[in-house]
C-alpha cells in the first residue's frame, strides 16, 4: 500500500477520528480536577470570587486563558488526523485581546505605579505554578494525540501545550491576587508559552510515528 493511500484511509476513518477525542475527555476532566485540587490545597482559592475575580476589570485574567484553552483544544485534536489542516488563525484573537488589555492597563495606571503593577509580587510563583498546573492537562492531550496519526508532532505538541497552558492558567487565576493587566497579560502569557514550548519538545518525541 502506498503512503498516500494509507493517509487517505486514515483521514477517512471515522473511528480513528473520534478515538482521540474520546481519550481526551476520559483523561482531561480528571486532570483538570487534579490541577484544581492541587491549586486549592497547595495555593488556596481566592475567596470570595464574586468580589475578587468576577468583576469586569479583573475577569479577563480568567476568561482570556480559558478562551485560549477552549479554542486550542479542538485544533490540537485535529492534528491526530494526518490529512487535516488545522486553521490556527483564530488563536491570534487571544494575544490581540491581550495586547489591547495591556494597552488599557498602561493607559489607566498612574505612571508612578506602572512598574509596581508590572512586577507585582508573584512573578516566580506565577511562572512555576502555571506550567505545573498545566502539566496534567498537557499529559491528557498528548495521550489523546498518541491514539491518532500525527504528521507534525512538534506542532501538535505546541498547540496541545497552548490548550493545556490556557486551561491551567485559568485554574491558577482562581488563586492569583495580581489584578493588573500589566502583570497578568505578560506573566500569564509567559507561563503559557513555557507550557507550549514543553509541549512541542515532548510532542516531537512521543507523537512521532
Amino acid at each position: 500500500m502506498k503512503t498516500d493511500d494509507l493517509l487517505n484511509m486514515l483521514g477517512n476513518d471515522r473511528v480513528a477520528e473520534s478515538l482521540p477525542g474520546a481519550v481526551l475527555w476520559r483523561w482531561l476532566v480528571p486532570a483538570a480536577l487534579f490541577s484544581f485540587a492541587a491549586m486549592a490545597l497547595g495555593l488556596g482559592v481566592r475567596f470570595p470570587l464574586s468580589q475578587n475575580l468576577f468583576q469586569p476589570e479583573i475577569l479577563p485574567k480568567f476568561v482570556l486563558p480559558l478562551m485560549l484553552g477552549l479554542l486550542a483544544a479542538p485544533l490540537a485534536l485535529r492534528f491526530a488526523r494526518p490529512l487535516a489542516r488545522p486553521r490556527l488563525a483564530w488563536l491570534w484573537v487571544i494575544p490581540m485581546l491581550g495586547m489591547a488589555l495591556l494597552a488599557f492597563g498602561y493607559l489607566t495606571t498612574p505612571s508612578q505605579a506602572r512598574m509596581m503593577a508590572f512586577t507585582g509580587k508573584t512573578i516566580l510563583p506565577c511562572l512555576v505554578s502555571i506550567p505545573a498546573l498545566s502539566a496534567p492537562l498537557l499529559a491528557a492531550f498528548l495521550m489523546a494525540l498518541r491514539r491518532g496519526a500525527v504528521l507534525a508532532p512538534a506542532r501538535a505538541g505546541l498547540i496541545a501545550g497552548l490548550a493545556a497552558g490556557g486551561l491551567g492558567t485559568a485554574i491558577y487565576a482562581l488563586h492569583c491576587t495580581e489584578d493588573s493587566p500589566l502583570f497578568y497579560v505578560v506573566w500569564y502569557g509567559a507561563g503559557i508559552l513555557i507550557t507550549a514550548g514543553v509541549g512541542a519538545l515532548i510532542g516531537r518525541k512521543v507523537l512521532r510515528w
